[in-house]
């Protein structure tokens, strides 16, 4: 053979066997990360940070959004053992695959997986909405929202009223609805409010009786005053002067009945605030902390967390990137990722609306001196995490479909939530 022939064939098996090693890399340098949707400014935001990450590590995120029925999907997935490697995890859903054995733990299991570092930076109940009975982390929390109440101080004003004049506890701040209706034009509402049960379980647990038992069983109809609670609301919406902004006011979504300036004040979440900073930034508002139940501060933790499938493909890109995305921020630090990550926190919480779970990210980025956040931080403190075991899914269904009877009139609070307890613990047995 001439050596011409020979160095072609030569050049030839060189650049296969390459391919070949370099086809081997790639698949091992890649994780697939699922999401539910988003909008598109919360995409980017994730985007920035998937970006930062692959820079940081090597390692391509190939990103999938689940647009609809998230758990569903997900639920399909692991019952075929095709599941992402890492994905995000809402605080509610995460009892279920933790009993389900599906999860792999923080917690040093593998040798190339470290313990949470400075796990103390957490938040100590958005950490343990994640764990289970042995006590092992299967989730690392990532962002988080609290509710708050939004005051529009315009139509407030035009009212006769300030924002210091708006009572900071239940009772007085329905009463006060009641008499800032008198005074708001045809079509316009006191307040706005939401039926489910994730907006209402710090308040009816002030009361001291747990809505889900340490047994496990549904208790909603057990305790008159948690009951009166929810009456104040079935009487205000007869009332007229608490109303759904879907239902009542003909609104898409409480920001839009907010930002139309249908309604003086609304319980939400800080993920509102990218709309009415965007669409609605002519309207003037405040936020308060959530009013007070029962004499005691309350207010809804809603956690979103990473976890990593046992089925996983590349678990140790995936503990990576959950890390990575949930990293503590330091002063002294100068690393290229720890100056990315802080950069896309800051994009995440101000495009996203959600909050950062580590404490010293927070300060870092000084998040609090915000007047709209700083309501929503001091929540964090001692809010009610969306998390009550396995049976949580199917109490809050049962709790909405009879909350809003007792609110259309056709049947009393007690016999609503009696029914709803039922019907949960007849559920309850049958997945025992």
């Amino acid at each position: 053979m001439r050596p011409s022939r020979i160095v072609r064939w030569c050049r030839v098996g060189m650049a296969a066997l390459c391919g070949l090693v370099g086809a081997s890399a790639l698949a091992a340098e890649h994780i697939t990360l699922a999401v539910w949707g988003s909008p598109p400014a919360e995409a980017r935001a994730l985007d920035l940070t998937i970006a930062a990450f692959t820079r940081s590590t090597g390692i391509v995120v190939k990103k999938e959004t689940i647009a609809d029925k998230y758990m569903d999907v997900l639920r399909s997935r692991f019952a075929a053992r095709k599941t992402p490697d890492v994905f995000y995890l809402d605080s509610s859903e995460a009892p279920m695959l933790i009993r389900s054995g599906v999860l792999e733990a923080f917690d040093g299991r593998h040798t190339d997986v470290p313990d949470v570092p400075d796990l103390p930076d957490f938040y100590p109940h958005f950490i343990d909405a994640f764990r289970g009975d042995d006590r092992r982390i299967y989730g690392l929390p990532k962002d988080y929202s609290t509710l708050a109440l939004y005051v529009n101080t315009r139509l407030l004003a035009a009212a006769g009223f300030k924002p210091g004049q708006v009572p900071t506890e239940f009772n007085a701040l329905m009463a006060f609805c009641r008499v800032l209706q008198a005074r708001l034009p045809k079509g316009k509402a006191a307040m706005i409010f939401e039926k489910d049960l994730a907006r209402h379980l710090s308040a009816v647990e002030s009361f001291g009786t747990p809505v889900i038992t340490p047994q496990g069983d549904a208790s909603l109809a057990a305790n008159p005053a948690a009951l009166a609670y929810l009456e104040a609301f079935v009487q205000a919406r007869q009332g007229g002067y608490v109303v759904s902004p879907k239902d009542d006011l003909g609104a898409d979504s409480p920001a839009a009945a907010f930002g139309a300036e249908k309604t003086v004040m609304m319980m939400e979440g800080n993920w509102v605030l990218s709309a009415l900073r965007k669409d609605y930034a002519d309207v003037p508002f405040v936020t308060r902390e959530m009013p007070r139940v029962n004499g005691r501060p309350q207010t809804m933790a809603f956690v979103v967390g990473l976890a990593v499938s046992r089925h996983a493909r590349n678990k140790a890109g995936a503990f990576k990137f959950a890390q990575f995305m949930t990293q503590r921020a330091t002063a002294t630090a100068t690393a290229t990722a720890t100056v990315n990550i802080a950069a896309d926190t800051t994009d995440w919480a101000r495009l996203s609306g959600t909050l950062p779970t580590r404490v010293s990210v927070l300060a870092a980025l000084n998040l609090a001196a915000d007047p709209a956040l700083a309501a929503h931080i001091t929540g964090a403190g001692y809010a009610t995490v969306w998390s009550r075991g396995i049976g949580l899914p199917i109490v809050n269904t049962n709790f909405g479909n009879q909350f809003l009877a007792a609110l259309n009139g056709s049947k009393s609070v007690l016999e609503a939530m009696q029914r709803a307890e039922k019907a949960s613990n007849r559920e309850l047995e049958r997945q025992r």
